[in-house]
């Protein structure tokens, strides 16, 4: 399912650098009235290769809405130091070793030391939240402080159905228990929130500020776009170029996690194969083998659980483009609203 490349990544680019430049300020400031060291380490995640997606949502759904860019700059700001926060959390939950082609920050600074960074990464996105009530208004700032707690919220309660089926060694998982466990972790503050947010923003000001029954259709477009990025990713964890992907290949498997196409291989594959598998699974990270791995990777493949997860993820993109050609009545017809629709099939075209 191609996508237009040029505009994609043009506005994923230019969303990137507007929100560099914000941090730049940000990290600036607060060197010089704070702790300098703390801030050298927050800058090091955000400013690692990445896509700048949130941003890029945030911002074309702002435009798309009638706004401009700066109407979105300091939510789109505080997006990306949320989500970078959740990262450096996320990489010691998981005992992750690569996050963007470099070390993580566990690895690199040590556990105490990065649970500290993601702290201070999730206190210091308050800030340009504030600077929302003299940017955007208090009204429309508190909106989108309403939308920032949701997302955070169903982010941790994805996260803690994530690690409770390590910890409890649960298997007997179908795929709406991904879906849902997706839903939370990763629709919300990968799609839903970057859109409502974006959304908030743009509009027209006063009474006209959107209302919840006036979003609710982007719950359900980012519900089946999340749901498709978070089933390309895992995908990609499986059989990406690791040079392009950033993070190590097979890094799922080696933390045991539930994705679509292991619990598929789970369902249907031979008796021997799968008891293999979970032995393999029920052993702690540092005593699975680079082999174990590979052969579980390998049988999956042999088994069509990549290509089902394929089939899956193409199918919530149909679904989102379905709810897409319905029509967003706050977004009106022009380039930044080709980018959101553009954005569904990219989120299954990228490569990393």
């Amino acid at each position: 399912m191609p996508h237009d490349v040029a505009l994609v990544e043009r506005t994923l680019s230019e969303a990137r650098q507007a929100v560099l430049g914000e941090l730049e300020r940000l990290f600036a400031e607060r060197r010089r009235t704070g702790y300098g060291p703390l801030y050298d380490l927050l800058a090091d995640y955000p400013f690692r290769e990445g896509k700048g997606l949130r941003p890029a949502i945030c911002f074309a759904a702002c435009r798309a809405a009638g706004g401009r860019t700066e109407q979105a700059l300091l939510s789109a700001t505080a997006l990306e130091l949320f989500h970078n926060a959740f990262l450096v959390h996320d990489d010691i939950e998981d005992a992750s070793e690569f996050r963007r082609g470099r070390v993580t920050m566990a690895r690199q600074q040590g556990v105490p030391i990065a649970i500290n960074v993601g702290d201070a990464t999730n206190v210091l996105a308050i800030e340009p939240l504030l600077g929302n009530t003299e940017r955007i208004g208090v009204r429309k700032a508190l909106l989108v402080f309403r939308e920032v707690e949701r997302m955070a919220r169903e982010s941790a309660e994805g996260q803690a159905i994530e690690l409770s089926w390590i910890a409890n060694e649960s298997f007997d998982l179908a795929d709406r228990d991904y879906v849902r466990m997706a839903y939370k972790k990763t629709c919300w503050y990968t799609v839903i929130a970057p859109l409502r947010i974006g959304a908030i923003c743009g509009s027209a000001p006063g009474p006209l500020a959107p209302l919840d029954e006036d979003l609710l259709v982007l719950v359900k477009l980012g519900f089946y776009a999340g749901i498709a990025f978070q089933i390309h990713d895992d995908l990609l964890n499986l059989m990406a170029d690791e040079t392009l992907y950033g993070k190590e290949i097979g890094g799922d498997l080696r933390e045991g996690k539930r994705t679509v196409m292991l619990l598929h291989f789970i369902r249907t594959a031979p008796a021997a194969e799968r008891e293999r598998a979970l032995t393999i699974l029920r052993q702690p990270r540092a005593r699975k083998s680079s082999e174990d791995v590979t052969w579980l990777r390998e049988s999956m493949e042999r088994n069509g659980s990549i290509a089902y997860g394929r089939k899956v993820a193409i199918e919530y993109t149909r679904r989102a483009l379905e709810v897409d050609a319905g029509g967003i009545p706050l977004f009106g017809q022009n380039e930044d609203r080709r980018f959101l629709r553009e954005m569904l099939n990219y989120v299954i075209d990228r490569i990393k």
